[in-house]
């Protein structure tokens, strides 16, 4: 109030005419105040905006790791339960269930135990030794007894073991009779906390979350920030009913079980009824963005009140034309001030498209100084494969067809490193619409790039060997096989590889020198194959080759070159020579496979048969052996 009175008081002492040059000061006063807390408002909420879609872009990300993590482990597992229904139908009960986990074959850092059930739900063969045990109760039997005509896996809710109090995850395929009526079941027990701790070594914050939960409702898996929980009921989640709308996508959850909001990204598992959600706690991924707005509230607080003081000083004490001068001299400051201080690289160029000014921002991003970036051809500072558009949006810019143009290109800075920036181009007019020179925003995405690029390299590499994933291997073998179905003169070949005795390597040289065989492995398969085939790491200690080209001969004889070069390599760790050998199979893709990976269950067929007969060997898929192993 008391500066009302007193800004009342000075307009009633000046003349008319001075009166409308105070109440002008006024209101722009009252308009520079606007736009500041305007733009003050806009950028916090443009800085909230990024952080959160940074958020939700990692999330992502991860999401994507983690399901083909989980999708791999899954797929392993239940290849290990195949294998084992398979040989108890062969062997009955007299199938040593503890060879398989020996011989390397089911990973026994993942399972706890592997049992066999009849049709009552009686305990008939397991890799444990426990008193007499019936599983008819259990909700994974019971799931297989009533739906009978459904050879899937079934990823079970977590439960506590009967022997111990650690929770465990079953995993259960049925056992059918010849007839086709329900025998029983084979069940593999997992820790449920090995899918929780895949990403712990990945800072998503004190209250990030990692979740693997079932479409019925039950988490399988749970962590937020270091504690690990499971079968926690998530029936009436947001995560369940975002999941009913879309198989993937991301959202804003209230924590419904612990009421702490998320920026939640999740993914449904490819033939599994399971998601995956990675979260990043909205608290903490904001915590920066509350921090600036605060400051920048202090700030506009200040200059808003040096804005009143300096209207009330312009009214009472200068002229009309004092006053304009005085606000051409603060907007020039301003101006200057934003120019220089930026935190991106702003420069003006030419009409003829070379550097009049530039801010300090875009020399150091580009190491030159003011002098030899003024009067530079603009075109100079860009790599020269992101030049070819530059003549055609300079001419859309003077004729009006577009008002800006944004683009993603490479700089070259002064010593010569290339850098990613993201650069807008404007055209800056007169009051006549006559060009005067073009505008210049310049921000470094260097990082930004270089994490995307890790990001895709994760999600198609092995990160031990660097050899291709099994997902890459899997579109690639898709690709072969519509090009065999389109092309019948195509051939193509898949070899299967499986080191021999690899649990007795980690067990005598421990688990760093089973990872070094790996890695020295991967490099002799990787040295063989030509720039058209392509080699991979399945998972564990299983690698596949696909020949393109390759009839199922050569593709035999490239198998035995393949085998005797890794028995006969020399594979050194901490100065202790390592023996190694694989067993292979060998199969040839047909224009007749029901589908792409039919060939490649034949090759693993065929490396079983190789292992079965004494390892280091080459098995080769014969007509009559390659359609018995796709009928199984």
């Amino acid at each position: 109030m008391a500066f009302a009175d007193r800004m009342r008081r000075t307009l009633m002492g000046i003349d008319g005419r001075g009166v409308g040059m105070s109440i002008a000061v006024v209101a722009f006063g009252l308009i520079l105040i606007g736009v500041l807390w305007s733009v003050v408002w806009t950028e916090e909420r443009a800085e909230r905006d990024e952080a959160a879609a940074a958020a939700v872009k990692q999330n992502s990300n991860l999401a994507v790791a983690y399901e083909e993590h989980v999708v791999r482990t899954l797929a392993g597992l239940d290849s290990a339960l195949m294998v084992v229904r398979q040989e108890y139908r062969r062997l009955g009960r007299g199938l040593d269930i503890s060879r398989y986990i020996e011989d390397g074959i089911i990973d026994e850092r993942l399972s706890s135990s592997i049992s066999i059930t009849d049709e009552r739900g009686n305990v008939v063969l397991s890799n444990r030794r426990m008193p007499v045990a019936n599983y008819a109760e259990l909700e994974f039997f019971r799931v297989h007894q009533t739906r009978r005509d459904r050879d899937v896996l079934h990823v079970g809710v977590p439960v506590a073991g009967r022997l111990s109090d650690a929770w465990q995850i079953p995993l259960s395929r049925p056992l059918l009779k010849p007839d086709g009526t329900f025998g029983g079941v084979v069940v593999l027990s997992v820790d449920p906390g090995y899918f929780a701790r895949f990403y712990r070594k990945i800072d998503l914050g004190s209250q990030g979350l990692v979740l693997l939960t079932g479409l019925d409702g039950v988490s399988r898996a749970r962590r937020v920030g270091n504690q690990l929980s499971f079968g926690e009921d998530l029936g009436d989640s947001t995560l369940l009913r975002e999941q009913a709308r879309s198989e993937f996508g991301s959202f804003v959850s209230q924590g419904s079980v612990d009421n702490i909001p998320r920026y939640v990204s999740y993914r449904t598992l490819s033939g599994y009824p399971l998601v995956v959600a990675v979260g990043a706690s909205r608290a903490e991924v904001l915590a920066d963005v509350t921090r600036n707005r605060n400051r920048d509230y202090f700030v506009a607080s200040l200059i808003t009140m040096v804005i009143f003081g300096f209207t009330t000083v312009l009214v009472v004490a200068v002229h009309r034309q004092e006053r304009a001068a005085i606000k051409l001299a603060t907007s020039e400051a301003r101006f200057r001030a934003t120019f220089e201080q930026a935190a991106i690289g702003i420069c003006h160029s030419s009409l003829e498209r070379r550097y009049i000014a530039v801010n300090r921002t875009f020399c150091e991003m580009l190491g030159y100084t003011r002098q030899e970036l003024l009067g530079k051809p603009v075109w100079e500072v860009i790599h020269h494969e992101d030049r070819g558009d530059e003549p055609q949006f300079r001419d859309k810019l003077l004729s009006g067809e577009i008002d800006s143009h944004a683009a993603e290109k490479r700089y070259v800075r002064k010593d010569g490193q290339v850098i990613w920036v993201n650069r807008t181009v404007s055209l800056v007019r007169d009051y006549t619409g006559e060009p005067l020179y073009f505008l210049r925003l310049v921000e470094d995405i260097t990082e930004r790039k270089r994490l995307e690029q890790e990001l895709q390299a994760l999600a198609a590499t092995d990160s031990l060997t660097g050899l291709p994933n099994r997902r890459t291997f899997m579109t690639r073998l898709e690709e072969e096989y519509a090009r065999l179905r389109r092309f019948d003169t195509q051939q193509v070949a898949v070899l299967m590889l499986d080191l021999d005795y690899f649990k007795r390597i980690n067990d005598t040289n421990g688990h760093a020198a089973g990872d070094e065989v790996l890695r020295q492995v991967a490099t002799l398969i990787r040295e063989e194959p030509r720039r058209v085939d392509l080699c991979a790491r399945l998972g564990g200690e299983e690698f596949a080759v696909i020949l393109a080209g390759a009839a199922a001969e050569s593709a035999r004889e490239f198998a035995e070159r393949l085998r005797r070069k890794i028995a006969a390599a020399a594979i050194v760790f901490e100065g202790k020579a390592i023996a190694v050998t694989v067993s292979i199979g060998v199969a040839a893709m047909r224009p007749t496979d029901e589908s792409a990976d039919a060939s490649l269950l034949r090759a693993d067929a065929a490396l079983y048969r190789a292992k079965e007969a004494g390892r280091n060997q080459v098995r080769l898929v014969e007509e009559d052996a390659g359609s018995a192993g796709a009928a199984a």
